[in-house]
């Protein structure tokens, strides 16, 4: 793999991650959650659904992170050097002009309940979202290659720090398409 210039890197993690966080404050307060909480009529998850399967990710990388960059001595590498498998899962969460090219069904860890507190889910979420991009300025203080971190869905097999970034803000791109796919049948809707 290319090596990366890690501040640039994590430059557009940020930007991605705030982005987000701007459209999911922006849908909470304008969006009734009446229509936050239907689907596309095809059986798909609704966006409280989409958030709960976010945050079901949040729950468990952002606090392993946290502890890991608390952890780790400072000393950044000014290079980022993605891993074979990091880079193969990050481009194929990463959606293609905006559009999901390949579906893939969710680990039962990480499936949404259809049964949800709407009001807490978003909550939730909009606290791990204002924390992932916290973390990522704390990354810059750390090498992004040496820290490595357990994957949720075998944790005996760890990525680094860089690659999980990665593939959290690629999914996160993934289903957000999800959600403004979701909303776009309320045009008047649409977040600005």
């Amino acid at each position: 793999m290319k090596p990366i210039n890690s501040s640039e890197l994590l430059s557009k993690l940020k930007a991605d991650s705030l982005f987000l966080l701007e459209q999911i404050e922006n849908i909470s307060n304008h969006t009734p959650l009446e229509l936050l909480e239907s689907n596309n009529g095809r059986g798909g998850w609704n966006t409280i659904q989409v958030l709960e399967h976010l945050n079901s990710y949040y729950r468990y990388y952002l606090p392993r992170i946290e502890r890991l960059i608390d952890d780790s001595t400072p000393g950044p590498d000014p290079l980022f050097r993605p891993g074979i498998l990091g880079n193969y899962f990050t481009q194929t969460m990463q959606p293609k002009n905006g559009r999901v090219a390949n579906k893939m069904k969710a680990m039962k860890n990480h499936s949404p309940s259809t049964d949800l507190d709407a009001k807490a889910v978003i909550t939730e979420f909009l606290q791990w979202q204002r924390l992932l991009p916290l973390l990522i300025d704390r990354s810059e203080k750390v090498n992004l290659n040496r820290i490595k971190v357990p994957i949720s869905i075998a944790p005996f097999f760890k990525m680094k720090l860089g690659d999980v970034f990665g593939f959290m803000v690629a999914h996160n791109n993934r289903h957000w398409v999800q959600i403004e796919n979701l909303l776009e049948r309320y045009p008047v809707l649409q977040p600005s």
